[in-house]
């Protein structure tokens, strides 16, 4: 069994050095996320618990054993047994079926999805600002950044969901700049597959509809209007959208889709509940930010958002390991400051508006469920490389503003 250990970080060290030399550019950077996320690996793994690398990770990895040591046939009989959001566990069983038990070999593919989160991070950074200088301090900084090599290193989804996260917005940025409907439909892929990793990630593709749906309604009554004819291809994207839409509308409703788990994210009742579950431990929110109703909820969302950007803020910290959270809220506090002071040059960039945009929306998804700072560093973490990005041509400013003022 260590022998297959021991290949399957062969295995990805030399894919890293593949992306290496493809990408030349950044391969010191590529190269630094790998050995950051293997290290953290195989300390989480021999040495001691990471932070976050406790009841879920083992969670995970426990119930990928459970329904693989029997295996492929009875593997694949687990499927969505524990609802999609253990589709993660169904993925690792498959290996452990074939290969036995090993977390390292499912630490080893998280490790390299961290590293090619690095080059995706580069790929959309010059797609949105157009500079290679501005892309490369977004590949550093993914590569370096604490949180993400932490969730880069662990038998957990979050790496997963940020690479799917950022290769969504790279084909999203890339049909804002070109309007190929290819990269709408690859876009929408990747965000509806967030549905297998966390639901309120794949909300992303609900909003790419909206989106889709304006744009191409403007385009198809400004041809009607202005031409007396029909654009046929705006046309036939407006009959996807919404036959689409419709059916999603009745899916969400039927007993196969409250089968596989999600049903309750649609319903603001059981979110607000859920919320109020996760209101425990030492990392609870303030008790006056947890709603007990949905009006509650609405009046609350700007004050929980900020505390699920920002927190855990100086007067929360009881423990010594919220210091973490602390210097994770006071990096977001930065790069958020940033955004608001550039915010007239990021509102003139379309691609990176539409960025922030979609931060936005998600981060308000997401602050509605949950109920302390602990689970809200880990899900805002898969927007980080997203801000970092926005922010990546002012990134000197925030790191050394007080110098240069």
């Amino acid at each position: 069994m260590f022998g297959i250990e021991i290949i399957s970080v062969i295995i990805v060290a030399g894919i890293t050095m593949w992306l290496a030399n493809k990408y030349k550019e950044i391969a010191l950077a590529i190269a630094s996320a790998f050995v950051f996320r293997i290290s953290a690996a195989l300390i989480n793994l021999y040495v001691v618990t990471l932070p976050d690398g406790g009841i879920d990770a083992i969670g995970f990895e426990y119930w990928a054993w459970m329904w693989g040591k029997d295996g492929l046939i009875e593997a694949t009989s687990h499927f969505f047994e524990g609802g999609i959001a253990r589709f993660y566990s169904n993925l690792g069983s498959l290996l452990y079926a074939i290969f036995g038990r090993s977390p390292l070999i499912l630490q080893s593919i998280s490790v390299l999805a961290g590293v090619y989160c690095v080059v995706l991070a580069w790929k959309l950074s010059i797609e949105v600002w157009g500079t290679h200088s501005a892309a490369k301090k977004s590949a550093w900084l993914v590569a370096i950044y604490p949180i993400l090599i932490l969730y880069s290193s662990l038998t957990m989804r979050e790496v997963f969901i940020t690479l799917l996260l950022l290769y969504g917005m790279l084909h999203l940025v890339l049909w804002v700049k070109t309007r190929k409907i290819k990269n709408a439909f690859i876009a929408l892929m990747a965000f509806s597959l967030q549905l297998f990793f966390h639901p309120a990630l794949a909300v992303a593709a609900v909003l790419f509809l909206g989106l889709l749906f304006l744009y191409y309604n403007k385009r198809f009554f400004a041809s009607l209007i202005n031409n007396s004819s029909i654009n046929v291809r705006s046309f036939l994207v407006i009959m996807f959208v919404l036959l689409l839409g419709l059916y999603i509308s009745l899916t969400v409703n039927t007993v196969s889709f409250e089968i596989i788990g999600y049903h309750t994210w649609l319903n603001l009742d059981t979110l607000v509940e859920r919320a109020s579950i996760m209101y425990t431990d030492t990392a609870a929110f303030p008790s006056w930010v947890i709603a007990d109703n949905n009006m509650q909820l609405l009046l609350l969302l700007v004050p929980k958002l900020c505390y699920f950007l920002f927190s855990p803020f100086p007067w929360d910290i009881s423990e010594f390991k919220h210091v973490l959270g602390l210097l994770d809220g006071v990096v977001f506090i930065m790069l958020f400051l940033s955004i608001y002071s550039h915010r007239k040059y990021i509102k003139s960039n379309p691609q990176a508006f539409i960025l922030l945009v979609f931060v936005i929306f998600l981060s308000l998804i997401f602050s509605i469920a949950v109920g302390n700072f602990g689970t809200g560093l880990r899900h805002r973490s898969k927007f980080l490389p997203i801000i970092i990005i926005i922010v990546a041509p002012f990134i000197y400013q925030v790191l050394f503003s007080r110098r240069k003022n």
